[in-house]
């Protein structure tokens, strides 16, 4: 789903699309050399192994053409959008991935589901090290407070044990 939204197309569909437009380019030539009648075989030799190299080079400017396009009208404009987004919207922004995946995952009758749930988001940076910025605990927060107490130094002293 990420290469999908990066790149505008599904790396599936567009291996389908490419072996589709390829599988022509190769049955092309046979199909003109039948329409041609009174060739004789050096000719229809010759014909043939024209086609089969413009229909090769034809098809790999095609996939150039549509690499370069993906390039400049979707890989570029996120990554430069991405390059200037602050901490909290690249969290964001992964989570929402994350998510889309796993929606896509769970639609999809074809595809084993490989995640979902709850997500745990954390950034990692240079001047801040590891910040958690979203964070599913094994148990309810809010029926465990004296565990919050405990990690934030905060709470009464006297109500937390001391091990020995």
């Amino acid at each position: 789903m990420v290469v999908a939204f990066m790149e505008g197309i599904d790396p599936n569909c567009r291996s389908t699309i490419e072996a589709y437009w390829k599988t022509i380019f190769e049955r092309y030539p046979a199909e003109v050399l039948k329409a041609v009648p009174g060739m004789s075989d050096n000719d229809k030799k010759k014909l043939r192994r024209k086609l089969e190299a413009a229909g090769k080079s034809t098809f790999e400017e095609f996939q150039k053409h549509l690499s370069a396009y993906q390039r400049r009208e979707l890989v570029d404009p996120v990554v430069s959008a991405v390059a200037v987004l602050p901490k909290d919207l690249l969290a964001e922004m992964a989570e929402s991935l994350v998510n889309l995946t796993s929606f896509k995952r769970r639609m999809s009758m074809n595809s084993a589901e490989t995640v979902g749930g709850p997500i745990d988001v954390a950034v990692i940076s240079k001047g801040d090290g590891f910040v958690w910025i979203k964070r599913k605990h094994y148990f309810k927060p809010e029926l465990n407070p004296q565990f919050f107490a405990r990690y934030s130094g905060g709470g009464d002293a006297s109500s937390q044990k001391t091990l020995k």
